[in-house]
């Protein structure tokens, strides 16, 4: 089944692009693909998004279809489905 990745502020600056293809099985969850996307990152951007436990760092919030969803949502996406990963922005 086929996702697409969206990356904002300096996340698409370090992952060299502004959107990603994913192929993932079908039903695959949230977690799943999060997990495909850190496999495949370049060490740069995986430090940017999981911890040295690869856990999902606080700063990172995913979104699938423009909603907020928790890593962890046992709910299965769709074919064509969008997940954005926005990174906190910070200044003054």
């Amino acid at each position: 089944m086929n996702v697409s990745v969206h990356y904002t502020a300096h996340l698409k600056k370090v992952a060299g692009r502004v959107t990603q293809a994913l192929i993932v099985e079908e039903g695959a969850t949230l977690s799943a693909c999060f997990t495909k996307i850190c496999d495949t990152a370049p060490a740069e951007l995986r430090a940017l998004l999981v911890d040295e436990q690869q856990h999902l760092r606080p700063a990172i919030l995913l979104c699938v279809n423009d909603q907020q969803r928790p890593l962890d949502d046992p709910a299965p996406l769709s074919e064509g489905a969008e997940i954005t990963l926005l990174a906190a922005i910070s200044g003054g």
